[in-house]
């Protein structure tokens, strides 16, 4: 058995630097050879920067380091898949269609967590009984549905004769392929990042890819295990065994802050225990009747809720105010549209515009009265050169002489429209990164913004988990408070039932 060392690291304690240093460590004092270290991940992202630290730190190259990668990857790869036989939307839409399958949307995180988002109900709880590592039925008994368990068995038929049939593999099938059949390799050191939010799968692959290593390094927090929903095993990483280092410093968190999430941590029924310490600044805690109160106008700012629909009113306000912000890490106008008003602002100007400048307006342009045609696939511009405006009317099919972009672009609507105008009236150029951004809960775990304002709304499925499991919907306020690194804003709920804090 190798030796197991559990590393609980508590909002902003630096968990992930501090398993870099000991990879450090053993890189450098030759514990290991790199070919025999394998450093797992949640995200790509993430794997991708372990690679390149120890690349840049001890002049190795990618293939000098092949396990360093997201469990997913790290199946897909020794089992000899490759990209197309991998289900995709449009794979899973062809068997909606072939089966006769109810199937509006479907997404995936294709490169980290693997999780499916669609709204059929069949293919989330499928998915999500394989990564518990249960049979069907077993699932369906252990739960409570208002579908029959007969539905379910069908629609899991349909979908494994689709994948036989297509010779394709989703990504839970690189999982259990690989916990099933796949070489176990040699390794030395094995290295386990944001453990809290490992499936009982994805820990079935763990414990055999440490089967003959001499040394396991894992690191997480219960605490921040929010994943419970999509089939992660808090328990195993609560009841694993190990010699266990916490983590007891908080780069991030501030006094004031530190007290709000001790209060919400204290709530949570099963955990591991753990003292952590703020920052010496005091910081500040602030509660709100609603959410207009608060001043976003200067800052960085972290909106955060548990769904995505509680933020319409906030959206509507700061349209109004011509604040620009980001909604789930997305601009709520096209960038392009917002590149082509600076381009067509800076043409009115007499500025010359790069190739790539025009290819924006003339796409937003209508063809006769704005571009005449033959001239919109740009094949008359020179990659290279740029063009004013009586260029691009002379030589290149310009036909409008508007100066007033929001006359001249096609297809924009009209709330684009005014927002853009009312962008305009505070910063002129539009194509700036906002410093506001409006997250679920969910999507800013991992980060961090010096100020956060969180409503406490619950939607009704939020109302309900709550009453069935109270330590999930505390574990995800507690990370939603310790995102803020000087200042909390606490809103009241605006509906009936909400968090209370």
């Amino acid at each position: 058995m190798p030796e197991i060392n559990i590393i609980l690291g508590p909002p902003g304690t630096g968990k992930t630097e501090n398993l870099l240093r000991i990879m450090d460590r053993e890189l450098k004092e030759k514990t290991a050879d790199p070919g025999e270290i394998a450093f797992v991940t949640f995200t790509t992202k993430a794997a991708n920067e372990a690679s390149k630290r120890a690349q840049e730190k001890f002049n190795l190259t990618e293939d000098d380091l092949p396990y360093f990668s997201t469990l997913h990857a790290f199946g897909k790869r020794q089992l000899g898949m490759n990209n197309s036989e991998v289900m995709r939307v449009a794979d899973y839409r062809k068997m909606a269609d072939l089966y006769g399958i109810d199937l509006e949307y479907v997404t995936q995180d294709w490169e980290d967590t693997g999780i499916i988002h669609t709204d059929n109900k069949f293919i989330r709880e499928i998915n999500k009984a394989r990564t518990k590592c249960m049979e069907l039925d077993e699932y369906y008994n252990a739960s409570y549905f208002n579908f029959d368990l007969y539905d379910l068995l069908k629609v899991s038929k349909s979908l494994e004769e689709f994948k036989h049939k297509n010779n394709k593999y989703d990504f839970t099938d690189m999982l259990t392929q690989w916990v099933k059949f796949g070489p176990t390799p040699k390794l030395e050191v094995v290295f386990i990042d944001e453990a809290q939010d490992l499936t009982r799968l994805q820990w079935s692959m763990c414990e055999k890819i440490w089967k003959n290593a001499k040394r396991v390094y894992i690191s997480g927090d219960d605490d921040q295990a929010i994943y419970r929903w999509a089939g992660a095993d808090i328990e195993y990483f609560i009841n694993l065994k190990g010699k266990v280092t916490t983590l007891e410093y908080s780069y991030r968190c501030p006094q004031a802050v530190h007290e709000v999430a001790s209060s919400i941590v204290s709530r949570i029924g099963n955990r591991r225990e753990k003292i952590w310490n703020p920052r010496k600044e005091k910081g500040l805690v602030e509660l709100h009747s609603f959410a207009d109160s608060v001043d976003l106008s200067s800052g960085k700012w972290l909106v955060l809720a548990t769904c995505g629909y509680m933020f319409k009113e906030i959206e509507e306000n700061l349209q109004y105010k011509g604040l620009p912000y980001k909604i789930k890490n997305k601009l709520p106008v096209d960038e392009e549209i917002l590149s082509a008003v600076d381009a067509w602002k800076k043409l009115q100007k007499g500025e010359n515009l790069s190739y790539e400048e025009v290819g924006y307006i003339y796409s937003y342009l209508p063809t006769k009265t704005g571009v005449a045609h033959g001239y919109k696939g740009l094949k008359s511009l020179n990659e290279d050169e740029t063009y004013d405006l009586e260029q691009l009317v002379m030589n290149h099919g310009l036909c409008t002489s508007s100066e007033h972009w929001d006359e001249v672009f096609e297809k924009i609507g009209s709330r684009n429209i005014n927002y853009i105008k009312s962008l305009e009236k505070i910063n002129p150029t539009l194509s700036t990164e906002p410093n506001i951004s409006l997250s679920t809960i969910h999507m800013a775990k991992g980060g961090e913004c010096d100020n956060v304002m969180l409503l406490t709304d619950l939607s009704p499925a939020n109302q309900e988990e709550m009453a069935i499991n109270p330590d999930d919907t505390n574990r995800a306020f507690y990370v939603a408070v310790t995102r803020a690194k000087r200042q909390l804003h606490i809103v009241d709920s605006q509906s009936y039932g909400g968090f209370e804090i």
